[in-house]
């Protein structure tokens, strides 16, 4: 494996590869932080946390499911590939803030050895406390701070967590927290706002340092057996579907943003090539999580070498990768007009 046409820089900090771990359950104790980091990953987001002891009692309220793709739930660890999707319920860190904050700073230090980095994510429940926070973790030295304003969860939960879609509100937050973090400062975007590019660049004109998008869907799976919600709840639904659309945002960001702003893909990559795909779409890294939550850490290694293996039979790097297929896409107005070439996709009875 070639690692030097893995590198990628966001911001002022340089990575050795593009490929980040998301925020999840598999990032509470040391031992995932440290396997992850071990296993060749750049970035390891450590599991979200904020003030409210509700969020945090969350954590042992959570419940998973293997979906496939008939919409089955199939036995958790038994016959999950990548086309399975996820779905589930969580909370927070069920551990004080700022002691969780003090361990990723350890943690931090640790992975900077490794020439990785461990990042810490701030979910927002009202500014005052996300201020005080944000401090904590510039004054401990984090190199790598995510806010994240588009956690699934919200809609569920919303006197304790918040999901943010408004553009004045996206300022508001990234000013905040820029006024008392000096490290580099990303901003994760959710699935439900109606126009995630003009979120990202509200966050870039307020001094974020690259944007994270997005997030998990909200879903509700009847379950054909029982006639109950599986799992319950509503829940939040992760899988490889979402890649075109995470593709498309990231394509259409970065139209609106510019080239030389940072993005960073997640929801739907799953390997190597999905990295890959996400990439051309505009996105300096790619964070993976429910493939490493699903089928084990060892997808992180496999990963990197499928993208460094890509890369090579192309004759590129990941910096050369960046947004080649997105500033290729073209207007619907600008195709070759074609009379009648539909009928070639429909069924042949639905022809006179």
């Amino acid at each position: 494996m070639d690692k030097q046409n893995l590198k990628i820089k966001i911001g002022d900090l340089e990575f050795k590869n593009p490929l980040f771990c998301g925020s999840a359950e598999h990032f509470i104790e040391e031992a995932g932080i440290k396997k992850a980091v071990e296993e060749g990953a750049a970035v390891v987001v450590a599991k979200s946390t904020n003030e409210s002891e509700n969020a945090k009692t969350q954590l042992d309220k959570t419940d998973y499911a293997l979906i496939d793709s008939s919409l089955n739930n199939i036995s958790w660890g038994l016959g999950s590939d990548m086309s399975t999707g996820l779905i589930g319920r969580s909370g927070l860190v069920n551990l004080d803030s700022k002691e969780w904050l003090k361990k990723i700073s350890e943690l931090d230090n640790w992975a900077e050895k490794k020439h990785s980095y461990v990042a810490a994510s701030i979910i927002p429940r009202n500014m005052d406390s996300l201020e005080e926070l944000a401090k904590e973790a510039d004054q401990l030295g984090i190199r790598i701070l995510e806010i994240n304003i588009g956690a699934p969860h919200a809609s569920e939960m919303k006197s304790e967590i918040e999901t943010v879609t408004e553009e004045k509100k996206v300022s508001e937050i990234v000013m905040t927290v820029r006024r008392v973090f000096n490290g580099s400062l990303w901003l994760k975007l959710g699935s439900t706002s109606e126009n995630v590019s003009k979120l990202c660049l509200a966050a870039k004109s307020s001094g974020a340092d690259a944007v994270v998008m997005i997030g998990r869907m909200m879903a509700m799976f009847p379950d054909l057996d029982s006639m109950m919600p599986t799992l319950r709840t509503n829940v939040a639904y992760g899988g490889r579907w979402a890649l075109p659309i995470t593709c498309r945002w990231l394509s259409e960001s970065r139209k609106m943003v510019g080239d030389d702003f940072p993005l960073i893909g997640t929801n739907g990559a799953r390997d190597g090539y999905d990295i890959a795909r996400m990439m051309l779409s505009g996105a300096s890294g790619v964070q993976i999580t429910s493939s490493i939550f699903t089928n084990g850490f060892e997808v992180i290694s496999k990963s990197l070498l499928e993208l460094s293996e890509y890369l090579e039979s192309k004759g590129t790097t990941a910096e050369e990768l960046i947004g080649l297929t997105a500033d290729r896409v073209e207007a619907y107005d600008t195709q070759n007009t074609r009379p009648e070439i539909w009928k070639e996709f429909v069924p042949k009875d639905a022809l006179d």
